[in-house]
């Protein structure tokens, strides 16, 4: 199962981000990350004038001076705003809130989505999930990642402005326009192996750092770990994808294909997050609440331009490590 809210789960760094991603991314928006998505997935929003459009009426003379333009105004803006972004952008808090649980009112509930999900996941989604791992060259593996995420980059460019966080806009944009061009389509991470790493912005992020409260935690069947707001968040993604608006929605094949990319990526980026929480832990859902109530605070905070530093100052202290027992002396 793909589970856009699993990728935001995943604390070990991964950058498309328990049970996406993103975003799932992350998506669907992925999608992310049977309602199997990312945390970034594609549009839906179908019947819009794009790029393939205008360049049929412009003429063949025209394809390339346009895409050219295209390129190095959104470039342009990128490189602005990346200078920019320091003098715009609002001062950071001064510390960070410590995470604070989700609320969970439909705890039963969840419980028996989660248990099902992870049933037919292991049943049906997880072997050809490995099977593609174990088998597929791994740099066709990370060429059609690479495809993927940059794809997101636009979506993730509008999130960072309605955050105001314009630097991030500003480096999203030169990783779109970069990896477009140098990198073959995105399959060449070109851009963070000069330096420039990617990072995700959802309208779920969005909608935080402007106050508005998670309501209910909420785990839906193959989708994972969500709240109504980042519910909310998913919906404004894929609705508001600009990917899906200029080259076409799900009413088009390269929306459909797209989609069902997005879905397959995205579980396959929380696969070993999903096989640690089968094996790993205890409660699983308990684990997986916990870790998304975290992340999703994290994410939160960030958008309001909480250093990591003080993110981490903020957490809870739990005193000093009670000593070892010592130990009984032996008996004659």
């Amino acid at each position: 199962m793909c589970v856009a809210g699993l990728s935001q789960f995943r604390l070990a760094g991964a950058r498309r981000g328990a049970y996406g991603a993103p975003s799932g991314a992350n998506s669907c928006g992925g999608a992310s990350r049977a309602h199997l998505c990312s945390d970034r997935g594609p549009g839906r929003r179908p019947e819009h004038r794009g790029v393939e459009q205008v360049e049929l009426q412009s003429g063949g003379a025209d394809q390339g001076r346009l895409k050219a333009r295209v390129l190095s105004g959104a470039a342009f803006a990128g490189l602005a705003l990346l200078v920019a972004g320091p003098a715009l952008a609002q001062p950071a808090a001064a510390a960070a809130p410590a995470a604070q649980m989700i609320p969970d009112p439909w705890e039963g509930m969840n419980r028996g989505f989660l248990n099902f999900t992870l049933a037919v996941d292991k049943a049906i989604i997880a072997p050809p999930v490995h099977a593609y791992r174990r088998y597929m060259p791994h740099p066709v593996q990370t060429a059609i990642k690479n495809v993927v995420y940059n794809l997101y980059e636009p979506r993730i460019f509008a999130n960072d402005v309605l955050q105001l966080r314009f630097r991030k806009a500003g480096e999203a944009t030169v990783r779109f326009a970069a990896n477009s061009t140098v990198g073959l389509g995105g399959m060449i991470d070109v851009a963070g192996k000069s330096g420039l790493p990617g990072h995700d912005s959802d309208f779920g992020q969005t909608l935080g750092r402007w106050g508005v409260p998670t309501g209910p935690y909420l785990v839906v069947p193959f989708y994972g770990p969500s709240d109504l707001r980042d519910g909310v968040g998913k919906l404004a993604d894929g609705f508001g994808d600009p990917v899906s608006w200029t080259i076409g929605g799900l009413r088009t094949t390269f929306g459909q294909v797209r989609a069902g990319v997005n879905v397959a990526q995205a579980r396959i980026d929380i696969d070993d997050t999903l096989e640690g929480l089968r094996h790993d832990t205890a409660d699983p859902y308990a684990t997986l609440r916990a870790g998304y109530s975290q992340n999703r605070a994290f994410k939160i905070d960030e958008a309001r331009g909480v250093t990591a530093a003080s993110q981490v100052n903020a957490l809870p202290d739990f005193g000093p490590e009670a000593p070892a027992p010592a130990p009984s002396p032996a008996k004659p």
